[in-house]
């Protein structure tokens, strides 16, 4: 090969790895830019659906948990749907000894009650929550309900003789039982005194204390309704397990208008939703 002749074959080579430079280099400009595009493009779907959920990221918004909606500051009547009085009482939970048990106790108008005995003593109900018990039970009359206060706010002395005819009930049923058996079993159905609910004057039971209460239209009112006033059924036999009372689909405790809507939307009792906002 003359020297001419190696000239312009050193001409082409360079002229061809030139040629293949500038393509390598369109096609990483492309390939550049195509991944810009993509992620430009997620960024953009991430923000649409952050606006959509209040600022929830995608990883928020596919949790299990749902979120908890937005609730009212005002309930029925003007009432306060932020107050709420979550006191816990039960058989892990008793009173203590020098625990005021009148402390903030009114009287309810008779006209409210429908027990003769509570009537003759003077049925009485923690003057906090009055104002939401009354609201609610006007709602149900003027709905055509015939809701009534059938036992509120009892005394340790009270709920001492309630727990032990229910203990003497139990061993008249069962005459094997030992006294601690008895106990035991009456407890299920009657609180042991210094564990009761009605001890705090935050909970009542409405008509009649009896399973008959549920076929009624003070009970499907009650369902439909007492949430809206604060009010929560206590103990469903779902959830004996946790509270240890049986089904009593008569008594309802005041826990605090929007505090009742969230119980009753995470479906929990209680000792369950104190839990639960313990760990939050």
């Amino acid at each position: 090969m003359t020297k001419k002749q190696r000239h312009k074959a050193i001409v082409k080579r360079r002229i061809f790895l030139s040629l293949c430079a500038v393509i390598l280099a369109a096609v990483a400009a492309l390939i550049i830019f195509a991944v810009n595009a993509v992620l430009s493009s997620a960024d953009k779907e991430e923000e649409n659906i952050s606006s959509e959920t209040g600022g929830q990221s995608s990883a928020d918004v596919s949790s299990d948990e749902p979120s908890a909606p937005s609730y009212p500051s005002e309930g029925p009547a003007g009432l306060d749907a932020n107050y709420s009085k979550l006191f816990l009482v039960n058989g892990e939970n008793p009173l203590a000894e020098d625990y005021d048990y009148e402390a903030n106790l009114m009287t309810i108008p008779n006209e409210y009650l429908n027990n003769s005995w509570f009537k003759e003593i003077g049925g009485q109900i923690d003057k906090d929550i009055w104002s939401y018990m009354k609201a609610m039970i006007d709602a149900a009359w003027d709905d055509g309900v015939e809701l009534y206060v059938w036992s509120p706010y009892r005394s340790y002395d009270m709920q001492n003789t309630l727990f032990q005819n229910q203990v003497n009930r139990c061993k008249a049923n069962d005459t094997s039982l030992t006294d601690e058996e008895a106990e035991a079993e009456a407890a299920t159905v009657v609180a042991r005194p210094g564990t009761s609910e009605h001890h705090t004057g935050l909970a009542a039971d409405f008509n009649m204390a009896s399973d008959s209460f549920e076929t009624t239209p003070m009970y499907e009112w009650l369902q439909e309704n007492a949430e809206d006033y604060g009010f929560i059924m206590r103990y469903s036999s779902e959830k004996q397990p946790v509270t240890g009372v049986i089904h009593e689909s008569w008594h309802y405790r005041f826990v605090g208008i929007n505090t009742a809507k969230e119980i009753n939307r995470l479906g929990m009792c209680l000792e369950e939703y104190l839990d639960y906002i313990g760990e939050q």
